[in-house]
């Protein structure tokens, strides 16, 4: 099979990956104003005594709502973002699930289908991927410079008091930390030897995993305008790997989906309805409102 289709077979897989289990996510600033939902009065207030007023049809008197205060609801949803030095245990047990593996039921077989051409693809990668034009990826998508910039999003977010920044920068660290965990112990039954002979570390990829684990995180959060050229990065970075010989294709799809499955498990229920709701007093009661978010 010629290294091109097999690159091309790739980038296809990814975007087959996200576009079967995306979910629709607003992005910042263009999503459509809150719909308001229904009210419903609790206690409203009694009709008059027919025999006081003297009218046969007695009207009820209308409550009037008193808009509840803004921030004063009670949020459903994942409202706080969540620790990253605390949720390890359950995203490694999230981890695995029905969508990790509909995830890795596509990029398992495509490393499958791959394999019997690893040998060929290496020596193409050496002669078709320049050493000098990938070798930022082997840095940029090594897990500390991915954990750093993770730990240094949330820090900011942190400092400045911005609960989104904060967010991404947690759920950045988490899919990193839930990523490597996977990689390492496949690493570790697996003792497949590096193209280069180094040592017995070479699947699944962990800079690949790293790398399909920030765009998936960003993806989810930001919508398309991020996952473009997030999963670009991530794609240059599994070519630097290739073109490093440290990895055969098998080990950097293997590494994507593994990535991908990590963003995905840190972001669950991201993109679920959440509501805003809000206690108010009316005339002789109180009334409850639900408004989507």
């Amino acid at each position: 099979m010629n290294f091109r289709v097999l690159l091309a077979l790739a980038a296809v897989l990814v975007s087959t990956a996200q576009g079967s289990f995306a979910q629709d996510l607003p992005a910042p600033g263009d999503s459509a104003a809150p719909a308001a939902a229904p009210t419903t009065t609790l206690n409203p207030a009694p009709v008059q005594d027919a025999a006081e007023s003297g009218d046969q049809s007695p009207a009820p008197v209308a409550p009037s709502a008193i808009p509840a205060s803004p921030g004063g609801g009670v949020t459903f949803g994942a409202a706080q973002p969540a620790n990253p030095f605390t949720s390890v245990a359950r995203d490694l047990k999230r981890f695995f699930s029905r969508d990790t593996a509909a995830v890795m039921g596509i990029f398992g077989p495509a490393a499958s289908i791959a394999y019997p051409w690893d040998q060929s693809g290496m020596h193409e990668s050496q002669e078709h991927l320049s050493k000098r034009t990938f070798e930022p990826g082997n840095v940029a998508g090594s897990f500390l410079v991915q954990t750093g910039a993770a730990l240094g999003t949330w820090a900011i977010g942190k400092a400045t008091g911005h609960q989104k920044i904060t967010a991404v920068g947690s759920d950045l660290f988490r899919a990193q930390i839930v990523s490597q965990a996977v990689v390492q112990a496949g690493k570790m039954a697996t003792g497949r030897s590096r193209p280069d002979g180094s040592d017995g570390r070479a699947f699944p990829s962990g800079h690949t995993a790293s790398a399909f684990a920030m765009a998936s995180v960003l993806d989810r959060h930001f919508g398309k305008r991020a996952a473009i050229p997030s999963y670009a990065f991530a794609t240059y970075v599994a070519l630097a790997r290739l073109s490093a010989n440290k990895h055969h294709i098998s080990d950097v799809i293997i590494g994507a989906g593994i990535g991908i499955a990590a963003g995905r498990t840190v972001t669950m229920g991201l993109a679920g309805a959440k509501f805003d709701m809000g206690v108010a007093a009316t005339q002789g009661g109180a009334a409850v409102t639900f408004t989507r978010r």
